[in-house]
């Protein structure tokens, strides 16, 4: 779709940065392993950089590294808090290194029982949104074939039958496991949790801008104009680009390797827009001190403000929760809080201001 162009908008809300903030998870719940049982290296960056939403902090994987598996334990026990059903893998160079990815949970940390491969092609309501093409020879791995971002979403009851404690990543060369990468591997971000759509369409009038705030500028006595600027807008894992015309490294930030730095997009975006005639049901929890309505919901109070605490947190924003276009996706943070006005017995009108994140 593009074109600035917002209809039914979508909120994809990580858990893994949510509960890193709040201090529910440390470092000591990732595991990274190597199948050939040799230690896992990092070139450049730290395993939690995957996972501060800021996808030009990446981290470099060396090419030597073969079949290897990041794994997490969200330590929710109960299927209904675990549940999830979207990832988002941005920043990434996997078509130029020529590696696939799977995805999966389970209830143990072996992953030897009751094992859920959300990343098939087959798993129940899977959807590849963004970049995300099942493997020819085997659904369960996706290979994405364009460097830039992945994105992908799965239905998830949140039954017994979920299995969802722990959530493994496991990366691999086409189509050899045991085979070195074609090059070394980059990814920027790992986001892993639940999308909201919003309860209605946005209202005709919405508003998008761009902010030159990086710019000062400034004119002389004598007339002449100077301006500085103190960088060129936001960083470009959001291209998707093939590498048989741009390097692999044109969407993780490199400073090497011919960047392609002319093509970054300068300013800030900035989205207003207005929602009118939404149920209060649709709005706020029953309970508002209910642990169930604040971690297991699709109340928009709930699932979106109380998850990002306010503005704390980025989170990618869809114009459109079906749209297949790169364009219609971006890391936004909450620009104002929420002020529901009630216009009628039950219903509200309320206002959204996002601000592009990096």
């Amino acid at each position: 779709m593009s074109y600035n162009r917002i209809r039914t908008p979508r909120a994809y809300v990580d858990k893994i940065s949510r509960d890193l903030s709040n201090g529910y998870i440390t470092n000591s719940q990732f595991t990274t392993v190597r199948n050939d049982g040799n230690a896992f290296l990092l070139e450049h960056g730290h395993i939690l950089d995957l996972f501060d939403l800021k996808p030009h902090r990446y981290v470099k994987i060396p090419k030597e590294t073969k079949r290897f598996y990041i794994q997490f334990d969200t330590k929710y026990s109960s299927e209904p808090l675990g549940e999830s059903n979207f990832v988002a893998i941005l920043g990434h160079n996997m078509f130029s290194a020529n590696v696939n990815f799977a995805v999966q949970t389970s209830d143990t940390s072996t992953f030897d029982t009751n094992v859920q491969t959300v990343s098939d092609a087959d798993y129940t309501g899977f959807s590849a949104l963004i970049n995300c093409q099942a493997d020819g020879a085997n659904n369960a791995w996706i290979s994405p074939q364009l460097n830039g971002y992945s994105l992908f979403t799965w239905t998830d009851s949140g039954d017994s039958s979920q299995d969802n404690r722990y959530v493994r990543f496991t990366f691999i060369e086409d189509p050899d496991p045991a085979a070195d990468y074609d090059e070394d591997l980059y990814i920027g971000s790992i986001m892993y949790g639940e999308y909201l759509d919003f309860p209605a369409n946005a209202d005709v009038g919405y508003s998008i801008a761009y902010d030159y705030d990086e710019s000062t500028r400034k004119r002389a006595i004598g007339g002449s104009d100077y301006s500085t600027i103190t960088h060129y807008g936001s960083p470009m894992w959001p291209t998707t680009l093939s590498n048989s015309t741009y390097s692999s490294t044109t969407n993780i930030g490199s400073t090497s390797n011919n960047p392609y730095d002319f093509m970054k997009r300068a300013g800030r975006k900035k989205i207003s827009m207005n929602f009118s005639n939404v149920a209060d049901t649709n709005i706020f929890p029953e309970h508002e001190t209910s642990s169930g309505s604040y971690l297991d919901s699709d109340i928009f109070h709930s699932a979106l403000y109380q998850q990002l605490a306010g503005s704390h947190l980025p989170f990618l924003f869809g114009y459109d929760n079906t749209s297949t276009h790169s364009s219609d996706y971006g890391l936004y943070r909450l620009a104002n809080s929420l002020n529901a006005k009630q216009v009628a017995a039950n219903t509200f009108n309320f206002k959204m201001d996002l601000e592009e994140a990096w």
